[in-house]
């Protein structure tokens, strides 16, 4: 095809049109079928006449999954479970720009459940993760499955490509929503204290808390031993109301001598590294990514967009593979999306070709190898999966 001629267009029963990982350049183009022979459009640029659609299913016969709990990173910073995850929901994932894999928002095209072996793979930072053997990781010499007669695939020492190990979200109990409120009111919570400039959702949240906690939740002096929750509420607060990014680098501004003391105590606390500028104004937290994504789902602040690692570049492999262990059968799940991977307890994970509508009955997908953007050539080290 020429790459100014347009693929596909007014083509009759076309559902979705996806670009897959290992396949660089080349869009696969989903249509309904309902017959085992089927006439191209007179109008259609495809170079045949007749399409043949000899079963009903994934035309790849891939099914790589995860089990269910799997947490999956979203486009806002945040997780969600691999099982509640619903088609249109907006997630983290690659691709290449000018040679270099970065990550970048994508959306969930398909959602589904099997049931097959499973096998539970631990990486060298704590990660455990289970999924099916034909399932694939991104290794730094290319995409792997976990196991298997289906090469190549992972062993102990094996190096992965992701963001690392997730954190935990905060639990909003009263110790951190008043932390919260602390760093988001202006004044230190004495009578006619006024809510500092911030987004939304800021605003949203503190109107949330006050409606729950009343005024009297932001007390006038700062707690002496606040405990983590505070610590946390309070790093949230203060960011969403005068924190910012710039060039990667989160920062806290204030002038509040005592509120500066508090941020760097509650950053000690939870093991954040950062130093204070010499005109003692703003804290400075580091610029590593993985650190950053660990303060915006420690801390969860409101406004996390700013967090958000939409167009960063992803890092070389960082995670080694130190044990795979066999495990039972049971119901696992997996998801199509539009950069054709996602971003898995901190992997990058491979998605599935299949969609939901290879399972509706009456529909038979075929899928055809019909078009190559010449604009988005790539490396034969990416075509292998593998980027620098």
């Amino acid at each position: 095809m020429d790459r100014d001629e347009p693929a596909l267009l007014g083509l009759s029963g076309l559902i979705r049109s996806v670009r897959s990982p290992e396949f660089a350049g080349v869009v696969f183009h989903e249509v309904r079928a309902r017959t085992v022979l089927n006439r191209v459009p007179g109008g259609s640029p495809m170079p045949f006449s007749w399409t043949v659609n000899p079963y009903r299913g994934c035309t790849h016969a891939c099914v790589y999954c995860l089990d269910g709990q799997t947490p999956i990173l979203l486009a806002d910073g945040s997780t969600k479970p691999l099982a509640r995850l619903e088609v249109g929901d907006d997630i983290v994932g690659t691709q290449a720009v000018g040679g270099e894999r970065r990550y970048v928002r994508t959306k969930v095209l398909a959602h589904w459940r099997t049931t097959k072996r499973a096998y539970r793979i631990t990486l060298d930072d704590g990660t455990e993760m289970v999924a099916s053997g034909d399932h694939r990781f991104l290794a730094a010499d290319g995409w792997r499955h976990v196991t298997g007669t289906m090469r190549p695939h992972l062993t102990v020492g094996t190096e992965l490509v992701g963001t690392g190990k997730f954190a935990l979200p905060p639990e909003e109990t009263e110790n951190y929503q008043r932390g919260y409120l602390c760093g988001m009111v202006q004044g230190g919570g004495t009578h006619g204290f006024r809510v500092a400039l911030a987004g939304a959702e800021g605003i949203d949240r503190t109107e949330r808390y006050l409606s729950e906690l009343g005024t009297s939740a932001v007390p006038d002096e700062l707690p002496l031993a606040p405990g983590l929750d505070w610590h946390k509420g309070l790093l949230a607060g203060i960011f969403d109301a005068r924190g910012s990014v710039r060039d990667g680098v989160p920062r806290i501004f204030t002038r509040d001598a005592r509120l500066l003391d508090a941020i760097c105590l509650a950053l000690k606390e939870l093991d954040f590294d950062h130093h204070v500028t010499e005109d003692r104004r703003a804290v400075v937290l580091t610029a590593d990514l993985a650190e950053r994504l660990r303060f915006r789902q420690t801390v969860d602040p409101a406004t996390a967009g700013r967090l958000a690692l939409d167009g960063e570049l992803a890092p070389g492999a960082n995670l080694t593979v130190t044990k795979i262990e066999r495990l039972d059968t049971r119901h696992l799940y997996d998801i199509t999306t539009g950069t054709g991977d996602f971003v898995a307890d901190g992997v990058v994970s491979h998605n599935c070709s299949c969609s939901l509508s290879t399972r509706t009955p009456g529909a038979v997908p075929c899928r055809w190898d019909g078009s190559r953007d010449d604009q988005d050539k790539r490396s034969s080290d990416e075509d292998r999966g593998h980027l620098p």
